[in-house]
């Protein structure tokens, strides 16, 4: 049972526990989705109801001018391409260093200890799944593990060009105040 709501009569969040006594209008939503519009409450959007997909979402204050529509929607725009990236970057990424493709893990932690193996200089055992999905400690090379770190950073650096082209699209469509070409522009929106 979730523990969050939004009532459009009142027009406010509801929280289980704090809230026991709830309008009839009262929706359930998601801890994830109620972190969300409270981060763009936070942005200055307005949180609606809609009443076609039955849910609050994150709206434009009526009356707001064009070039504060703009620049609202610019850094809404920035935020998840940046959010987009990271999380494509830290989901794990797949090298064949061992004469097959294997996913590793690439959190921050994981490209720390990365670099730490690899300085070391050494062969070591490092983690990483075959592609059935079956997570070993594996028997690398130094070599191996430096063609790990290099295919990461070939990774990371391309998924940073497609967050980069994206911002391109963003600035672009802001300098020629242009609503409709900032919309489109999302981080599925251009495939590696």
């Amino acid at each position: 049972m979730s523990k969050y709501f939004y009532s459009p009569s009142l027009h406010t969040f509801l929280v289980d526990g704090i809230h026991p006594k709830r309008p009839g209008d009262s929706v359930p939503i998601s801890y994830q989705h109620y972190s969300y519009l409270l981060a763009k409450q936070s942005e200055g959007l307005q949180i609606v109801f809609d009443s076609e997909t039955k849910q609050p979402v994150a709206r434009l204050a009526p009356g707001t001018s064009k070039p504060e529509q703009l620049q609202s929607l610019y850094r809404q725009k920035s935020s998840e391409i940046n959010t987009a990236c990271e999380t494509a970057i830290t989901g794990g990424f797949w090298s064949p260093a061992l004469g097959a493709p294997h996913q590793y893990p690439s959190k921050l932690d994981d490209q720390l200890n990365l670099t730490s193996v690899i300085l070391q200089g050494f062969d070591s055992p490092y983690g990483c799944r075959d592609e059935a999905g079956v997570k070993e400690l594996r028997q690398h090379t130094a070599k191996q593990l430096r063609q790990v770190s290099e295919d990461f950073t070939t990774f990371k650096m391309e998924l940073l060009q497609r967050a980069n082209v994206l911002k391109q699209r963003l600035d672009q469509a802001l300098a020629d105040g242009d609503l409709n070409a900032m919309e489109v522009v999302t981080w599925e929106s251009l495939q590696p």
